[in-house]
């Protein structure tokens, strides 16, 4: 009996036209993995079944939670409780003004914990350009399959992300090539999408939380303390 051979891994360049067709097809099955400027990730749908697929692919460990790469901003500010907003923050202007972040967020009671809430908070990257062009698109499609529960009754339809890297890797986040192929290979990734251009800067992408008493930094990166609404809204010890 003849060993069902590997599917073939497919390459795709994020600026062509039909990469986003391509992307959310490939998402009804199965994460896709995706090379952001500064870091290697994967997405996935916003169901059960694209939990299943990053928890498979990554092998996930307990106590690990994923995040969303936003597309509208204004469906993911509605999810955010009003009395953990600091005074005078304007919604989604704000957060608008400061990409390629992760914005932590009170989203449910403190005790609420599903594969994308922990401890009542979601965090969500905002992306810029071609990148957060895809990840509106995405959640658009997705927009009648998400999955209220993972997001404690809300109604949310921005892809999954986490990092490209087995949980629990002590080599952290996966930013070079050959760890990338290194994955893909392992991990039979058979869907792929990359961007030619190149950055002065790689690793993970720094995390704000977002409090009634302020911004404070859970994970450094990007200059983020020196940014603009950091300035405006950081906490002050």
């Amino acid at each position: 009996m003849r060993s069902r051979s590997k599917q073939r891994t497919r390459c795709l360049d994020i600026h062509a036209p039909t990469t986003a067709g391509a992307v959310i097809d490939h998402l009804r099955f199965a994460p896709v993995l995706i090379v952001l400027p500064p870091v290697y990730a994967l997405i996935a749908a916003p169901t059960r079944y694209g939990v299943t697929g990053l928890d498979r692919m990554k092998q996930r460990l307990p106590g690990k939670n994923y995040g969303t790469a936003v597309g509208d901003l204004a469906e993911f500010w509605n999810m955010i409780d009003p009395h953990s907003i600091p005074s005078g923050f304007d919604g989604p202007s704000d957060l608008e003004s400061t990409h390629d972040v992760f914005f932590r967020c009170k989203v449910a009671d403190s005790n609420m914990e599903t594969p994308v809430v922990r401890r009542g908070t979601h965090q969500t990257l905002i992306l810029d350009g071609v990148h957060r062009s895809l990840m509106c698109e995405i959640e658009a499609a997705f927009r009648r399959e998400a999955d209220p529960a993972l997001f404690a009754g809300n109604r949310f339809s921005a892809p999954l992300i986490t990092s490209c890297n087995l949980s629990g890797d002590p080599l952290g986040s996966i930013t070079d090539p050959i760890r990338g192929r290194d994955f893909i290979e392992g991990q039979d990734v058979t869907l792929w999408v990359r961007e030619s251009s190149s950055t002065d800067e790689a690793g993970s992408y720094p995390i704000l939380e977002l409090e009634k008493s302020g911004l404070s930094v859970q994970r450094e990166g990007g200059s983020i303390r020196s940014r603009e609404l950091y300035q405006r809204f950081g906490k002050r010890h």
